[in-house]
């Protein structure tokens, strides 16, 4: 690529290192159509690369010693975007190692190195134009041209890492780009799952511990669609192997999300996410597992000052997700199975362990032969539902945890007295709701014991012929159902360990036998140690407790076929 005469010499006068000389040399005569031109071209870029990764000393002078140097990249730049731009990458397949090369390069150059990046900055436009043509649909066809893209990504990512004013400025303007020059979203396209580490990585350095540049993903034009493609990526990645690609892809993109959780800012991302009459996304799920993990695995001071912010979060979640799984199933009940307070309906429960069936004094429902309607969206919000439950459980037992050890100076209750004073916005109580689900679900949801489905009875007192016995048509529930049972009851057993209000309230709402019902062998929901030990904390010094559970007596023995048959 020739320049003017004058600009050539002021150029060769400034260079005094051998080997920008001869890359510079390279340079002048590049001509994209002739292949060893881009050979020759590729291999003083190569070799350059290699000493600046080797040696710190020479990336920090090599500009100094060779004022010309920044002309030289500049030049590189335009000339190869231009290359690109003229012609099409099915036919010129010796650009992709070009690019690649001159990408090593620069992020080689900028490493570590403040002065660097500032002077290497005014590239940014070109990296970005390449970057937009190697997510194009054609360029990520062809497996060739991950290398290249890569390596573009790693000399963004390296261009402003630990240089604040380059990172606000970049961070600013990739978030405001019209929607299809988002190159951000692009990459997220990419089938390589290497690129997607390198572009997570690149996300993770512009915003790690810089809260203003957190709240643009929510507040910037673009930010909300970036994180929709992180989540849309992640939940792909959820059970890859943590030394895969793929893994560290998950983990990186983990940290991101860890960020905004420790920020406080993760309750406005849920909102920020929600879509128009759907209770649920599937962002929003995929958001409520990074949360459920990050509680798990994240030191208790961390969450201390985001607690309650996080509590009032699930809560309000909670109602709206159980509110919506019980007009689903009372929907799928049909008339005449309401869970109506004012006309109890006579039920009976399934199997306990000592294989004698109890009267229930609760109003459960009985499920009928046949679903009246199947909402297809139920499993989703049952999937959610376990895991608000999960994670509403892990902040009540960390919090209290680090209170006893003396750890935090935060009450050891305070989460889980905001969650048993919690009221919907029609005046029923978390503890009430949660009963009422676990009920409706326990009707719904077919017991599998052993591989097989539980019969279910008919009550007492119906026309049924002795003997017979209620078939649900599914021979096991959709994965969603799986675990939402075990972790109500999880729950529900941890608000009312040494809570006088909560064992009244239960007691007050038909709660107890609710709990007893769910002491069976379930494959699919493994909930009998959960629902023996909230049952013990029901009972726990409370004699009006006990006395329900005194009231309840055997009608009847179940036979090898789960058949009720009398005493």
């Amino acid at each position: 690529m020739a320049g003017s005469q004058d600009e050539d010499s002021r150029i060769a006068e400034g260079i005094y290192d051998p080997s920008v000389r001869t890359l510079y040399g390279a340079l002048r005569v590049f001509d994209p159509d002739v292949v060893q031109s881009i050979l020759d071209l590729v291999a003083n870029l190569d070799g350059l690369s290699l000493r600046l990764a080797r040696e710190k000393e020479y990336r920090h002078d090599i500009g100094n010693v060779n004022p010309s140097l920044w002309g030289i990249v500049r030049r590189l730049w335009a000339a190869i975007t231009l290359a690109h731009e003229e012609r099409d990458l099915e036919n010129a397949p010796n650009l992709f190692d070009l690019c690649q090369s001159l990408a090593k390069f620069t992020r080689n150059l900028v490493a570590a190195e403040p002065a660097n990046q500032k002077r290497t900055f005014e590239n940014e436009p070109y990296m970005r134009a390449l970057v937009y043509q190697y997510t194009s649909y054609t360029a990520m066809q062809d497996v060739n041209s991950f290398a290249a893209t890569r390596m573009l990504v790693q000399a963004l990512s390296n261009l402003v890492t630990a240089n604040d004013p380059l990172a606000q400025e970049l961070w600013q303007a990739y978030l405001n780009l019209p929607e299809e020059q988002l190159i951000l979203l692009r990459l997220f396209g990419s089938p390589d799952d290497r690129t997607i580490v390198s572009t997570l990585v690149f996300i993770l350095n512009c915003i790690h511990g810089k809260p203003e540049r957190m709240r643009l993903l929510l507040s910037s034009p673009r930010g909300p669609r970036v994180c929709i493609g992180m989540l849309d990526r992640l939940n792909a990645l959820v059970d890859a192997d943590e030394s895969s690609d793929l893994g560290k892809a998950f983990e990186v993109g983990y940290q991101v999300f860890a960020e905004l959780t420790s920020e406080g800012l993760l309750p406005e991302l849920y909102d920020t996410l929600a879509i128009d009459e759907e209770v649920i996304t599937p962002h929003q799920t995929t958001l409520l597992k990074i949360l459920d993990s990050y509680l798990q695995t994240s030191p208790s001071d961390q969450q201390a000052h985001i607690s309650g912010t996080l509590v009032q979060m699930l809560i309000s979640i909670f109602f709206t997700l159980s509110t919506y799984a019980q007009e689903a199933i009372q929907r799928s009940l049909g008339p005449g199975n309401a869970d109506d307070h004012e006309s109890p309906i006579e039920t009976v429960t399934t199997p306990l362990s000592n294989g004698l069936n109890h009267s229930d004094v609760s109003d459960t429902p009985v499920a009928p032969a046949a679903l009246q309607e199947l909402d297809l969206l139920l499993p989703k919000v049952c999937e959610a539902l376990v895991l608000v439950a999960q994670s509403l459980t892990t902040l009540i037992l960390r919090v209290e945890g680090s209170s006893k050890d003396g750890s935090s100076n935060e009450p050891g209750t305070s989460a889980k007295q905001s969650v048993n004073a919690a009221a919907s916005p029609s005046g029923e109580g978390l503890v009430e709701s949660l009963v009422k689900t676990l009920r409706f679900l326990d009707i719904f949801v077919p017991r599998i014991t052993f591989g097989k489905v539980v019969e279910r009875p008919a009550p007492p007192g119906s026309t049924a012929q002795p003997g017979s016995a209620q078939t649900s048509s599914a021979q096991s529930p959709p994965p969603g159902f799986n675990y939402v049972k075990r972790d109500l009851v999880r729950l529900l057993g941890t608000l009312a360990a040494d809570s006088r209000d909560v064992q009244d309230r239960m007691r007050a709402c038909g709660g107890i036998p609710a709990v007893m019902n769910l002491c069976v062998v379930d494959d699919q929901n493994p909930c009998t140690e959960h629902a023996i030990f909230a049952l013990r904390n029901l009972l726990h010094e409370n004699k009006e407790n006990q006395a329900v559970v005194d009231a309840i007596k055997p009608v009847g023995r179940w036979d090898e076929r789960h058949v009720l048959q009398g005493l």
